[in-house]
C-alpha cells in the first residue's frame, strides 16, 4: 500500500510552516510507530528544516537531481538524513542551482519514491504559485494551509485558495491550520472560518517559552516538551491526519491523474479493447460531472439575462464571473476527480457551453480556421489553409448540438424544427451559418459555419501567397478603373468573395456604390457605400426580401456601381440588364468551374428568372454586358489561385468568344504542394488602346508570352 503525501502551504514567510511540518512528522511517526519523511521542497527559500534540527548536510537535493533517471530506493535513502525522533529528512537544494533548474519530472520522481518508502511524507513548499508547486500539489493527497490570526495572513490565504480554485483543486483536499492561535489581539477562529469560507481543522497555540529554546537547540518541540500546549495540539492534528477517510479525494485524484497519463502516453499500437472500454467509461464520468456542474450553474446564475451581444467589456465581465462560479462549484463538488489538465479543460468547456457555442468556440477563436463543419454530434471538421481536418472535438449528444443551434438562431428570430428543417443564419461577428437537421440529415443535426474574416487580405497578400502575380493584379485594377463589368467565378471555397472584395476596393472614392448580398461580407472603405442584405422569410413564412428584388431596387438608387455578392437565381437577368443600361463597372460572383461554364450558368440563371427569351437573345445580353471573367480555383493542396483571366468578346457573326489573357498552368506536385506558373497567353485585350485614352498606364509587355 502506497504512503500518503501531505503538503504544507503558508500564506507568507515566517508563519511556522517548517516548524509545524517538522513536529507534525515527529507526532505522526510516534502515532504509527514507523519512520516518517519530511522533505524541504521550498526551492525559493530552502534550509529551514536543517536549521530547526541543527543538521550538517553531507548531500543536497541538487546532488540527487542528475541521478533522477536511475534513482531507486537504495540510492534515494542515501540522500536522506535520519533523526532519532523517528523522521528522515530530505534537505533542500543548495545555492549552487536556481529553482528553475528543477524540473517537474524530477519533482514527480522524488515524491513517488517518498510515497513508495514511507507511510507518510510531509512536504514543506514555497508559497508562490508556480509549475513546480502545482506539480507537488498534483502529487499530494492532502494540502495543509497554515495561517495566523491576523487579517493580512487571511487575505493572503484567501488569495491562495482562489489560486487553488483557478487551478481546479477540490477544496475537500485542503485543511486550514491556525498557528499561533492564542496570540494577543488575534482574530477568533470562528471569524477566520467565516472569512475564508472554510472550516478550521486545527488550532496550534504559541508557547514562546518552550518553542524558542527548542529552535535554538535544534530539538523538535515534541521531544523537548512533549506535554506542552504546542505539542498536544500537534498530536491532535496528527491523530486527525492519520484517519484513512481523510484521503479519499486525494487518492482518487492521484489515480485519475495516473490513468490520464497512461491514456495520453499510450501509443496506438499499445491500445487494447480493455483500454478503449476504460476510456469510454472515463468519458462518461466526465460528461456526467460536467452535466452536474452545468445544472448547478443554471440553478445559481440567471443565464437568460446575460447580454452576450453587447459591449465587449461587459461580455468579458460576464465570462470572468461565470468562470469564478464554475471554479467554486468544481472546488466544492470534488466527487468526480480528474487530472489538473482535465479539470482546466472542463472549465473552458463549461464556459463555452454556457456562454458560447460549446465545442465550436475554440475553432471560432482560431484565426487560421476558415470553415467549421459539424456532421452530427461525433464529427467536427475544420478547414485550415484550404484543407479539411477531422478534429478531436465532439458534442456529448444530439441535444447539445440542438442547444447550440437554438443559441445561434434565437437572437435573429429564426427557428429550425421538423416542419422547417433547414435554415441560413449569421453569427454576431458576421460568420455565415447553415443548419440542417433530421429527417433531412441522416447523421444528426449538421452545422456549417463560414467564418467572417476580420483581418481582410489585401491584394499584396494574395500576390505574396502566389494567388496571382503583380502584373495580373495591376491589370485587374485597370479594368475596374475603366468600369469593365467583371464576373468572378469559381467553385465553393475558391476565394471568390475575397477577390471580389479586393476588386471592389479599386473603385474610386467619388462613386456611389450599392452592394447586395445574402450575408454582408464585403467590407469597402470608400466613403459612399450603401450595403443591402436580403432577408429570409419570418417564422410565419412572410416578409422575405430576395436578392433579385434588391437588385431591381438598387437600380432606383442612382448607383455608379452595383456589386452583387453572388448571382444564383433570377437576379442574374436584372444584373445583365443593369450592365447593359449604363451601370458599367458592376461586379458579381458566380459558381462555375470555368469561363465557359460561367456563360452556360448565366444562361440557366436567366431562364430561371421566368423569361421566355430565346437562348440566342440571352447570349446577346451576356455578350453586351460582361467584359471579363476572373476564374478562381482551390487546388489539390488547398491553395487558392486565379487560374484564368478571360476576356469576353464576339466574332463577326456576333457569337461569344472567350480569349484567355492570363492562365495558371500546373507543372507538377512536390511534397503535396502544387507546382506551376502564371503565364500571359500573348493575347492583348481588345480594349488595350482604350487604356491610354482613359489616362491610365499599363505596360504592353505583361501580355507577352
Amino acid at each position: 500500500m502506497s504512503g500518503k503525501v501531505i503538503t504544507i502551504l503558508e500564506t507568507r514567510e515566517g508563519l511556522g510552516q517548517s516548524l509545524v511540518g517538522l513536529n507534525l512528522a515527529v507526532a505522526v511517526s510516534g502515532l504509527v510507530e514507523k519512520t516518517v519523511a519530511v522533505a524541504d521542497m521550498n526551492f525559493l527559500s530552502p534550509g529551514e528544516l536543517a536549521i530547526l534540527l541543527n543538521l550538517k548536510i553531507p548531500k543536497y537535493l541538487d546532488d540527487l537531481l542528475p541521478l533522477i533517471s536511475e534513482l531507486d530506493e537504495r540510492l534515494f535513502r542515501g540522500y536522506l538524513i535520519h533523526h532519532h525522533a523517528g523522521i528522515d529528512v530530505l534537505p533542500g537544494k543548495s545555492e549552487k542551482i536556481t529553482p528553475q533548474d528543477i524540473t517537474e519530472i524530477q519533482i514527480e520522481k522524488i515524491i513517488a519514491l517518498l510515497r513508495s518508502i514511507y507511510p507518510y511524507s510531509i512536504i514543506i513548499t514555497e508559497k508562490q504559485i508556480s509549475e513546480r508547486l502545482l506539480t507537488i500539489l498534483d502529487s499530494s493527497d492532502l494540502i495543509l494551509l497554515v495561517v495566523v490570526p491576523h487579517i493580512l495572513s487571511l487575505y493572503q490565504a484567501a488569495s491562495i485558495l482562489n489560486e487553488l480554485k483557478k487551478n481546479h483543486y477540490p477544496l475537500g483536499m485542503v485543511k486550514v491550520i491556525v498557528n499561533m492561535s492564542d496570540i494577543k489581539g488575534g482574530l477568533p477562529v470562528s471569524g477566520i472560518a467565516e472569512y475564508l469560507k472554510m472550516p478550521v481543522s486545527c488550532e496550534i497555540p504559541y508557547d514562546a517559552a518552550k518553542i524558542v529554546p527548542s529552535i535554538n537547540e535544534g530539538i523538535p518541540v515534541l521531544v523537548s516538551d512533549p506535554h506542552g500546549n504546542f505539542s498536544r495540539a500537534i498530536k491532535t492534528m496528527a491523530q486527525l491526519l492519520t484517519r484513512e477517510e481523510l484521503y479519499g479525494i486525494g487518492d482518487e485524484m492521484r489515480q485519475q491523474r495516473q490513468q490520464y497519463k497512461q491514456q495520453t502516453s499510450q501509443s496506438v499500437a499499445e491500445s487494447s479493447q480493455a483500454t478503449a472500454e476504460t476510456t469510454e467509461q472515463h468519458e462518461k464520468k466526465i460528461i456526467a460531472f460536467k452535466q452536474r456542474i452545468h445544472k448547478r450553474l443554471i440553478e445559481e446564475l440567471d443565464l437568460k439575462n446575460f447580454d452576450l451581444r453587447g459591449d465587449p467589456r461587459a461580455r468579458e465581465e460576464i465570462r470572468q464571473m461565470t468562470r469564478e462560479k464554475i471554479e467554486s462549484i468544481m472546488a466544492e463538488e470534488g466527487g468526480e476527480i480528474y487530472s489538473r489538465q482535465e479539470r482546466t479543460q472542463l472549465v473552458y468547456e463549461l464556459l463555452d457551453d454556457v456562454l458560447g457555442l460549446g465545442p465550436l468556440e475554440p475553432f471560432l477563436r482560431d484565426e487560421s480556421i476558415s470553415e467549421i463543419m459539424v456532421n452530427g454530434p461525433r464529427q467536427i471538421y475544420v478547414e485550415r489553409a484550404g484543407k479539411l481536418y477531422l478534429t478531436d472535438a465532439r458534442f456529448d449528444n444530439n441535444t447539445q448540438v440542438m442547444t447550440v443551434i437554438d443559441r445561434i438562431l434565437a437572437p435573429i428570430g429564426r427557428r429550425v424544427d421538423e416542419s422547417s428543417p433547414l435554415v441560413d443564419a449569421r453569427l454576431a461577428d458576421g460568420s455565415r451559418v447553415n443548419v440542417i437537421i433530421p429527417p433531412l440529415s441522416l447523421v444528426g443535426p449538421a452545422i456549417t459555419i463560414r467564418k467572417f474574416v476580420t483581418n481582410r487580405l489585401q491584394m499584396a497578400d494574395l500576390i505574396k501567397i502566389s494567388s496571382l502575380t503583380g502584373e495580373m493584379a495591376e491589370f485587374l485594377k485597370i479594368c475596374v478603373r475603366m468600369r469593365k463589368n467583371i464576373i468572378v467565378s469559381g467553385g465553393t471555397g475558391s476565394g471568390k468573395t475575397t477577390l471580389l472584395n479586393m476588386l471592389s476596393s479599386f473603385i474610386p472614392d467619388d462613386e456611389r456604390i450599392v452592394t447586395i448580398e445574402d450575408s454582408a461580407e464585403l467590407r469597402l472603405n470608400q466613403p459612399h457605400v450603401v450595403t443591402l442584405e436580403s432577408r429570409p422569410p419570418s417564422i410565419e413564412g412572410s416578409g422575405e426580401i430576395t436578392i433579385r428584388r434588391l437588385v431591381i431596387n438598387a437600380l432606383r438608387m442612382r448607383p455608379d456601381r452595383i456589386v452583387v455578392g453572388e448571382c444564383r437565381g433570377g437576379e442574374a437577368l436584372d444584373m445583365l440588364q443593369a450592365m447593359n443600361t449604363g451601370h458599367d463597372g458592376s461586379l458579381t460572383t458566380l459558381h462555375a468551374n470555368s469561363p465557359t461554364d460561367t456563360i452556360n450558368r448565366l444562361i440557366t440563371l436567366v431562364i430561371m428568372a421566368g423569361t421566355e427569351l430565346p437562348e440566342r437573345a440571352i447570349r446577346d445580353q451576356i455578350a453586351g454586358a460582361v467584359d471579363l471573367i476572373v476564374q478562381t480555383s482551390r487546388l489539390s493542396d488547398g491553395s487558392r489561385k486565379v487560374t484564368q483571366i478571360t476576356e469576353l468578346t464576339t466574332d463577326t457573326q456576333g457569337q461569344i468568344v472567350l480569349q484567355d489573357l492570363f492562365v495558371f498552368r500546373q507543372t507538377g506536385l512536390k511534397d503535396g504542394k502544387v507546382i506551376g506558373e502564371f503565364k500571359p497567353t500573348g493575347v492583348l485585350p481588345t480594349f488595350f488602346d482604350e487604356i491610354a485614352v482613359r489616362g491610365l498606364k499599363l505596360d504592353k509587355k505583361i501580355f507577352t508570352a
